[in-house]
């Protein structure tokens, strides 16, 4: 029986397409090890959406390649967003890999692994299946619901490396999830590239989606991840609100806010719109948290737009905000732009940026000692246990302490917040603070 190890690089749609590889290597009779030094087969899930992440890719893939000499593998494997990114290219560069895998071949990476061939990069518009999933019995089950994206930003390169958008049918996610809650799961996080546009080539909805999920039995957290503004309707909003189980939380990227910036990057929204949606937001679940990401130096952007976003972001504050540098990139349309921003006045706006949101997250999480909340265990600390709230998503977001208890993973616990450090929480079980 041959051992594979498969590492994932990037975000929670890589690692969720990473089970896929791995639940069809173990049902083909393939054994699956989280120790690379003994595996025969190693398999490294790469990200390539920016220049920072190919590099961390490509750095962690040499790393990987020492076990050709240390260990026991036979055979490298480099799969996901930059080998399909970069494809033939990287041949001469990386002879130390023995095969080079798109993004199309999940559930065929067993014949791969078989093949005499050293290059899969053809199927990428395939039709996305749910495959065998490995029993991880982890509280959080990442549940992708499409593949692929039909937006085609300026900045972006997921149409060239994913294709155009493939959903699910809501009876397949349906049946993956309730998989997942029997192995253990308790939070159920919906992900696609766009997760708003659920079902639009299917005559399905993600309202309907959200509704087919809430009614399955059971204590769950069911999370919204990428969900893109231009097409949010207050019906969803008010569905949202509907579904119990349906956290109070929604990642909605905005990526700017100047109408000007947004027709460069081909956004399909407004500044109108955008506001239009978080009114409802607000008014419809009235603990919401928000999140979003937004983008910093895109070319053309001026000093008045830059003041337009800080402004916003003022008047409209998101409880949970992320940012990133824009930066030229190989293949994608607005490489072509004119007037690029000096990485200089980049960074700095970055920075101003930045240092306001963490004023804005630490002062909401100042605001909540004193608070009852309910929170998900995650793993042991030293004496309590990490766990999250309803208004925090894995890796990305804060997490809450919980002193003096060691209850397993996975359990749902009344929290009292006794203090706050930084944007973090601390608190006790709320029936012992009685």
């Amino acid at each position: 029986m041959k051992r594979f190890y498969l590492e994932n690089l990037g975000c929670s749609k890589n690692a969720s397409d990473g089970e896929v590889v791995i639940g069809s290597l173990v049902e083909r009779g393939y054994h699956w090890t989280q120790d690379p030094g003994s595996a025969e087969i190693i398999i490294l899930n790469t990200c390539g959406f920016i220049e920072e992440a190919v590099r961390e890719s490509l750095d962690r893939l040499l790393e990987l390649a020492d076990y050709k000499l240390e260990g026991n593998c036979k055979k490298l494997v480099m799969m996901g967003c930059v080998s399909q990114r970069y494809q033939r290219k990287l041949d001469r560069e990386l002879p130390e890999v023995d095969l080079f895998v798109g993004t199309g071949y999940l559930r065929e990476m067993p014949d791969v692994l078989n093949s005499s061939e050293r290059f899969f990069f053809e199927r990428r518009d395939t039709p996305i299946l749910s495959g065998n999933r490995p029993e991880l019995h982890l509280p959080v089950s990442y549940i992708k619901i499409a593949e692929g994206c039909d937006n085609r930003c300026t900045y972006c390169l997921i149409p060239s490396l994913r294709g155009t958008m493939r959903s699910r049918s809501i009876d397949d996610i349906v049946r993956e999830a309730e998989g997942a809650l029997r192995q253990g799961a308790k939070e159920l996080i919906l992900i696609a590239q766009d997760v708003s546009r659920f079902g639009r080539d299917r005559t399905e909805s993600l309202e309907e989606l959200l509704l087919a999920l809430n009614a399955i039995p059971g204590k769950f957290w069911i999370r919204l991840q990428y969900v893109y503004t231009d097409i949010l309707t207050r019906s969803f909003f008010e569905t949202l609100a509907s579904c119990e189980k349906v956290l109070p939380y929604l990642d909605m990227p905005i990526q700017h806010i100047s109408d000007r910036v947004l027709k460069r990057m081909n956004r399909h929204t407004t500044r109108r719109d955008i506001e239009r949606v978080i009114s409802w937001a607000r008014e419809l679940v009235p603990d919401i948290a928000l999140r979003s990401t937004v983008m910093v130096g895109f070319p053309g952007e001026t000093e008045e737009d830059f003041e337009e976003l800080m402004c916003f972001l003022d008047e409209y504050p998101f409880e949970r905000l992320g940012a990133f540098v824009y930066s030229d990139e190989e293949g994608i349309a607005s490489k072509k732009l004119k007037d690029k921003v000096p990485s200089e006045i980049k960074q700095e706006r970055f920075e101003r940026l930045m240092s306001a949101q963490i004023d804005r997250a630490e002062e909401w999480s100042a605001n909540k000692v004193g608070e009852v909340i309910e929170v998900l265990v995650e793993e042991y600390g030293i004496d309590g246990v990490y766990a999250r709230s309803k208004w925090d998503a894995p890796e990305v977001d804060c997490i809450v302490f919980v002193k003096d208890t060691d209850v397993p993973v996975g359990t749902f616990l009344s929290v009292l917040i006794t203090e706050s450090e930084g944007m973090d929480l601390n608190g006790v079980i709320y029936e012992s603070a009685k």
